[in-house]
């Protein structure tokens, strides 16, 4: 058979290759064939990154057993009994030096408590979760995975618990990994009164070495459900942060001295006989050992126990002798295990495996710490070196590890062992384990797992993954010359590991850090280059590599720009199923991330960079707000604020001020709030009774908080809570926007929705300054930078600007679009300013226009922030945040008159595109990659330009609908005759036109309002009739989502309005438009959402595709 091909756009795949670019687009029936047991699975999963109860069990077997004698005191001390006596005392803390038991301590009250609780029956009314923390091991030393830990317990527990988790995000694994998230979904159900009575346990706070102040701010909040035992060592910032919890008990384990020593002395019991008993010893040297460990422990578990583990290496006639030589205190005792470490004739090979094991940030793999340390040794062997160093490592499966924290804290801290570990310094170890790491990352190559196809998904990887792993002995370390000619040589093929590892975020990680490091003089140009070259493309093509590794090659290549050195780099890699490559641009994308609200948001309320980083801070109206470091993580961080409005951030990012409601049975009762958003913790409030807020805002400096009333205004100082308060004279009642002047003297509000009038107060003098320009739009409120002038718009697309002082206005800039929004750059060198949907940066002296950018969105630009470098912008509509990289848009041609395709609607077959591209529509076939026919709305469609939007294909692909400002046109492909229907626009949100066959009519179809939908006759231009639905349970009008015509048939799902989503399943209905006659009925669930409805040619089916 000769081979035959099939085209897409310009790619073209040889014989029965399959092409996958871009985003793809399937159609899913669902037939609820999965049990919610699967579901429920597929959660607690997702979450599980560590199991506590493992966990628990390793420790007790690293310190030989849990000895309930040793620990059995902590029963009756009178904090534990207040603690679990009194429902006023929520938080414990036991707190002592290193090695005096804590651990174990708290493993023993786990034990106590646990069969009063969940995990132990069902039955029981008690949830227990709990959590051991390691500073050694990245899984379990950040606050991250303490949530997920705690969370996890409490999930097995309690299934129910899964309704926090059950969002848009499923079970992504990525969304689960999100801080923010994470403690949201924490304090939910904390607050959820379902959950019962819950004990809180983690040990070792001072292990957590990262985001520790966000889990004592966690601990310390108050909540009636939730009782905490933690543990920690003596450290003044955790008691300092622990403070605000005014229901803390603590039990420190030197003041218990007694109470400890009589513990360890049981302790040293239970050892010395257990070594009687494996050793034969006599009664005599029993007797020994005892009062030798007795004298010397002082109240210290692990010194105990290092030293029994000695002994049991010793013949029985050398331990009276060895005894001896052990002497008190841990260090001391590490001290003497180093020396004899130095006199082993194996020294040289022990000091390599601590060195390597006390420097990596998580405990190392078997294969990894013999491809690092570059040892003549297998698996099977390593186990048994290892236990030559006994004393500071031990092994958990593969894995080794750190017996103590203690001891890494000596081997990195004392300076006799820090040298014989490190030689030539900490600093060179660092850089010869990253230069040997380098190596061993050379071995990567394209398709690791010989996958073959780019369409192979993570999860089919998985499955055919190669035995042995070659990615089982790779890490990451970071470096400068030698990484650069990395990057150069092998960055696709580390993405590509990254993906199958599941860990692709550390590309921008690696990147970034990589970026900031000082270059050497000698390095080469084009490798800096080539980073911000990988950066783009990381930023581009991540989402879909992530899932799918080859993608890497196959979208990464065909559509990096013609100019990057990546592509050019590696080009040779590209598929060789594609003959044929797209048409692409020169450079990168100025676009570096995009995120949108769901679409019942109520909308974005402030959008601010951070004045010293590029973190974006977002609020929206619905009690959201997102952190984004949009320099380095793709996704931001999600918050939910329950019973708040006006959400304020910091211009430094720090702090964040609302209105909550106190809801209660007689009033709802207004309470002013500001929260350090770092902690995620309310700092002070402030009871406003029942008094509206017309308005907030934040000085330039973070300093005061302005809030707005009908008759006064009052500047709070956000660290202290303290105020000031200005009467006035306003002219209206609704919310208003407002405005700082740059030295924070100043400050405007004008009303949002009626008639005009901007205000300023000066802040000094107490005296107010009215606008009464005749023309004045309050849609936009800026204070020029460093001045006391006002920009105001007085028409859609002229701004003035009104000298306070002077009272004297003049026209400041008039321009050929639109005006929407504007900020200035912090240099004062460019404005920024957002129309429809384009970006447009002016000089600011001269007001000419240096660039402009298209913005893929439909709505108008409503807000535009601008970072405290200039390097960043953040624009948004109602729903959508764009973050726009400057000195990429700046790299770019300046505004050139260039057309861009835009507004993209494909037929129903998959054949025909249609888009605008510039004053025309035209249609593209896919098959023959030729334009099949245009439209020049310019000459025939004056007005239209601009306003165009392209709705719908008939569902033969014969006719397109598409709509200007006040029209609705049906073109015909077939005669290229196009007509125009005078339709009263409102919503036009969805629209289907038919294919105008035979005696089925010609119809279009469109959302007239809400709720109801039109269907117009082509022919006439005139309207046939209109439908709506209404739910019987509620009485309530449903909404369109979706509608689709088959000849005179129309389908159209209903659905309730969100804001009254009491009922989750929608309604198809299918319509006789010549009749009205309703033809079908089927109950949908769409509590998930339904994106598309396709009823195709005379077929009798519905297709859908929900989340």
């Amino acid at each position: 058979m000769e081979n035959s091909s099939t085209s897409v756009q310009s790619l073209t795949a040889r014989g029965s290759s399959r092409v996958h670019v871009g985003n793809s687009y399937n159609t899913t029936n669902h037939y609820h064939d999965k049990s919610d047991q699967d579901k429920t699975n597929k959660y607690v999963e997702a979450l599980r990154s560590t199991d506590p109860r493992e966990d628990k069990v390793r420790i007790e077997q690293t310190n030989g057993g849990l000895l309930k004698d040793s620990y059995v005191w902590i029963l009756e001390n009178p904090e534990f009994l207040s603690w679990r006596d009194n429902q006023h005392c929520r938080l414990l803390w036991i707190r002592g030096d290193p090695g005096k038991g804590k651990t174990m301590l708290l493993s023993g009250i786990i034990n106590e408590l646990q069969p009063s609780t969940r995990l132990e029956s069902p039955k029981n009314h008690i949830s227990l979760s709990y959590f051991f923390c390691q500073a050694t091991n990245s899984g379990l030393n950040n606050y991250t995975s303490i949530l997920q830990g705690l969370i996890y317990l409490l999930v097995t527990q309690q299934p129910p618990l899964l309704s926090h988790l059950q969002d848009k995000h499923g079970y992504d694994m990525t969304h689960w990994n999100s801080r923010v998230t994470l403690e949201d979904v924490f304090r939910k159900i904390l607050a959820d009164p379902v959950t019962g009575e819950i004990y809180l346990v983690v040990d070792a706070l001072d292990e957590c070495i990262e985001n520790l102040p966000l889990l004592l701010a966690l601990i310390s909040s108050t909540y009636s459900h939730a009782k905490w035992i933690v543990s920690s060592r003596n450290r003044c910032e955790i008691e300092e942060l622990l403070e605000p919890s005014t229901s803390k008990l603590a039990v420190s384990l030197e003041l218990y001295e007694l109470s400890v020593s009589k513990a360890v002395d049981i302790y040293i019991s239970y050892r010395v006989r257990q070594l009687t008993d494996i050793k034969k010893l006599k009664d005599k040297v029993a007797r020994q050992i005892y009062d030798y460990l007795s004298e010397h422990a002082h109240g210290t578990f692990l010194w105990v126990a290092l030293v029994c583990q000695q002994l049991e290496r010793c013949r029985p006639w050398e331990m009276s002798n060895n005894l001896r030589r052990f002497p008190k205190g841990l260090n001391q005792l590490y001290a003497r295990m180093m020396d004899q470490i130095g006199m082993s004739d194996s020294s040289e090979l022990y000091i390599r495996l601590l060195a390597i094991a006390s420097t990596v940030f998580r405990p190392i793999t078997f294969s990894e710490l013999i491809a690092m340390g570059d040892l003549e040794l297998d698996e099977e062997t390593l186990p048994d070196v290892v236990a030559e160093c006994g004393s500071f490592l031990t092994t958990k499966e593969k894995t080794v590890v750190l017996i103590h924290q203690s001891a890494k804290d000596f081997l990195l801290t004392e300076s006799e062992s820090t040298i014989r570990l490190f030689q030539s310094g900490l600093a060179q170890h660092h850089y010869n384990l990253f230069e040997r790491c380098i190596i061993i990352l050379k071995r990567l190559h394209k398709d690791m797992y010989r996958l073959v196809y780019p369409g192979v998904s993570l999860g089919e990887a998985f499955n055919n993954c190669p035995k042995p792993d070659p990615l089982d002995d790779l890490n990451e370390f970071p470096g400068i010359e030698i990484a650069y000619n990395f990057i150069a040589e092998k960055f696709l093929f580390w993405v590509e590991a990254l993906s199958l590892c599941q860990n692709l975020s550390v590309t921008a990680k690696g990147l970034l850090l990589l970026k900031r490091l000082p270059a050497p003089a000698n390095l080469q140009p084009d490798h800096i280059a080539l980073t911000e070259d990988a950066l783009g493309f990381f930023y581009l093509f991540s989402p879909v590599i992530k899932d799918y590794p080859l993608q890497t090659y196959a979208s990464g290549l065909l559509f990096s720009p013609k100019d990057s050195l990546l592509r050019h780099r590696f080009e040779t890699y590209t598929p060789d199923i594609f003959t044929k490559v797209p048409e692409i641009d020169d450079n990168w994308s100025p676009f570096l991330g995009f995120f949108d609200f769901p679409e019942e948001s109520f909308g974005i309320a402030t959008t601010k960079f951070s004045s010293t980083s590029h973190v974006l801070v977002v609020a929206t109206f619905d009690e959201q707000s997102i952190i984004w470091q949009v320099s380095e993580d793709p996704v931001p961080e999600i918050r939910k604020h329950e019973n708040t409005a006006w959400p304020t951030p910091s211009p430094c990012g720090k702090w964040l001020a609302a209105i909550t409601t106190q809801h209660s049975d007689e009033t709802n009762e207004a309470v002013l709030e500001a929260r350090d958003l770092s902690l995620n913790r309310t700092i002070w409030t402030r009871e406003l009774g029942n008094r509206k807020v017309q308005s907030m805002e934040i000085s330039p400096d973070s300093q005061w908080l302005a809030v707005l009333f009908q008759e006064e205004l009052e500047l709070y100082d956000l660290k202290a809570g303290i105020y000031r308060v200005w009467p006035l004279e306003l002219d209206h009642e609704g919310d208003c926007l407002m405005s700082f002047s740059s030295d924070c003297a100043l400050i405007a509000f004008a009303p949002v929705y009626k008639s005009p009038a901007i205000q300023v107060l000066d802040l000094h003098t107490g005296t107010q300054y009215k606008n009464d320009h005749p023309k004045m739009e309050s849609i936009m409120v800026e204070f020029v930078p460093n001045t006391h002038s006002l920009l105001f718009r007085s028409d859609e697309k002229t701004v003035h600007v009104w000298h306070v002082f002077e009272q004297k206005y003049e026209e400041w800039g008039h321009f050929e679009h639109v005006v929407h929004c504007l900020a200035f750059s912090h240099s004062e060198s460019w404005v920024a300013i957002g129309g429809r949907n384009r970006l447009f940066l002016y000089d600011r002296a001269q007001r000419t226009l240096l660039r402009e950018l298209k913005v893929p969105t439909g709505p108008t630009l409503e807000k535009i922030a601008v970072s405290f470098d200039d390097k960043k912008i953040a624009v948004c509509n109602r729903q959508e945040i764009w973050v726009i990289d400057v000195p990429a848009l700046f790299a770019g041609n300046p505004r050139s008159g260039q057309k861009s395709r835009e507004g993209f609607q494909i037929s129903d077959d998959g054949r025909l595109i249609a888009y605008k591209l510039g004053m025309k529509i035209e249609i593209w076939d896919a098959i023959t990659s030729k334009i099949l026919t245009s439209l020049d709305i310019g000459d025939k469609f004056h007005a239209l330009h601009g306003s165009v939007e392209i709705k719908a294909f008939s569902p033969k692909g014969r006719h397109l609908a598409f709509h200007g400002a006040s029209s609705i046109f049906a073109w015909d492909l077939a005669t290229t005759h196009c007509r125009q229907l005078s339709v009263p626009r409102t919503l036009w949100k969805q629209m289907a036109i038919s294919d105008g066959n035979g005696n089925d009519g010609y119809w279009v179809a469109m959302e007239e309002t809400k709720g109801i939908v039109s269907a117009w006759d082509v022919m006439t231009g005139k309207h046939k009739r209109s439908f709506e639905h209404y739910d019987g349970r509620l009485g309530d009008l449903l909404e369109a989502v979706a509608i689709a015509f088959t000849n005179s048939r129309l389908g159209v799902l209903w659905r309730l309005d969100w804001l009254d989503s009491k009922v989750p399943d929608g309604t198809f209905l299918l319509y006789n438009v010549e009749t009205g006659e309703q033809l079908f009925r089927v109950d949908i669930p769409t509590s998930h959402g339904w994106l598309y409805t396709s009823l195709p040619g005379t077929e009798n089916r519905l297709y859908g595709i929900g989340e």
